[in-house]
């Protein structure tokens, strides 16, 4: 008996292109699974919606002033409704906010993804929400992790701190990285123009050390690529904003190194994007020592200070063969996170849990 192609339901609150790292990975899920079974995603959006893009049907629900309020009460049957139409065998929720929480997953598997860049425990701390912002989403967190089968966590650091913080669940957890675009494989684009680039979210944690680093180093130039609120005048006059692009890769290209001194990061994609281009990264310890190992495929630092930055940064940029061999390994890292790779991850979880329904 011919079996039916599973129905997958992935459910983020953006899509590309604007939006984050997470909701990238996300969208990568979606168009990949989508050539071998029937793939929806549920978001948010100016409108009502039902559109196809990518082999993808896009479901967008209309983003509200108060969207917690809206999909508990009035907007909760639309959300509900489109679930059932889609009737889908497994709903997978990215960085599972209020839609997670209002959705009703009957009998499909429940899946949950969590992209945090600040660890929940360390929100407070580094005044990423304010304390009423954060019991709010420890409440709905709470809920979330409550209702889901499983929960993958994009790093291996993050999967412990969850099963930490939620031990009573902590066998429902596991580690899934993030994957890149197949398009950061390509050809270069542009050649060597020797400045350091820095690219994503332009915010104060992940940018102001490379800011004040630019500041002691005047006859380095640098550029950053992405919109957030560190995009203004900061005096600097060998810094460019470059503002947002959707062909990033060929600001990589043109990079002598690419340099991350973030204090926000979970499992960074820019890392890999440049790796898999063959640019040597410097950057944090957080998140991006997932990937790299200090000295081989790129510098991780121990700080955020300037003078330890600068001086990587040196290193990087003043020994020829340094720089190939760490451009070399970089490249054949970033190979193991492959889109094709990293999805056949997920429909592995899903085959775990619902072998009758993806096979044994």
């Amino acid at each position: 008996m011919h079996r039916a192609s599973p129905r997958i339901a992935i459910v983020v609150e953006a899509i590309p292109p604007h939006c984050g790292g997470a909701e990238q990975v996300a969208w990568i899920q979606a168009t990949h699974m989508a050539r071998r079974f029937d793939v929806s995603v549920v978001t948010l959006g100016e409108s009502d919606s039902v559109a196809e893009v990518d082999g993808v049907v896009v479901h967008t629900l209309p983003k509200r002033r108060r969207n917690l309020l809206a999909y508990l009460t009035g907007d909760r049957a639309k959300l509900n409704g489109r679930i059932a139409d889609i009737a889908p065998d497994v709903i997978h929720c990215h960085m599972p906010n209020e839609l997670a929480l209002c959705l009703d997953a009957g009998n499909s598997l429940l899946v949950m993804t969590i992209h945090d860049g600040v660890p929940e425990n360390e929100q407070l701390a580094l005044r990423t929400k304010s304390l009423p912002r954060w019991l709010r989403f420890k409440a709905i967190r709470r809920a979330n992790i409550r209702k889901s089968a499983r929960v993958t966590c994009v790093s291996q650091h993050n999967r412990q701190t969850m099963q930490g913080l939620y031990p009573g669940h902590a066998h429902k957890m596991s580690s899934i990285p993030n994957p890149i675009y197949d398009r950061f494989f390509s050809e270069p684009r542009a050649s060597d123009r020797g400045y350091v680039l820095n690219f994503g979210r332009q915010i104060p944690l992940k940018v102001e050390p490379l800011l004040e680093t630019a500041r002691i180093m005047p006859d380095t130039r640098f550029v950053f690529v992405g919109t957030g609120p560190s995009v203004r005048d900061h005096g600097l006059t060998n810094v460019e904003f470059a503002g947002f692009s959707a062909a990033v890769e060929e600001h990589i290209d043109g990079a002598s190194a690419c340099v991350f001194p973030s204090m926000s990061e979970n499992f960074p994609l820019v890392g890999l994007e440049a790796m898999a281009r063959g640019k040597p990264v410097v950057a944090t310890r957080r998140g991006f020592s997932e990937y790299i190992e200090d000295g081989e495929n790129g510098l991780l630092l121990n700080s955020t200070d300037p003078a330890e930055i600068r001086e990587a940064i040196g290193r990087v940029l003043g020994d020829g063969s340094l720089r190939a061999r760490i451009s070399r390994n970089a490249r054949a890292t970033a190979e193991d996170y492959r889109a094709d790779r990293i999805v056949d991850r997920y429909i592995e979880l899903y085959r775990s849990a619902r072998p009758e329904t993806f096979g044994p």
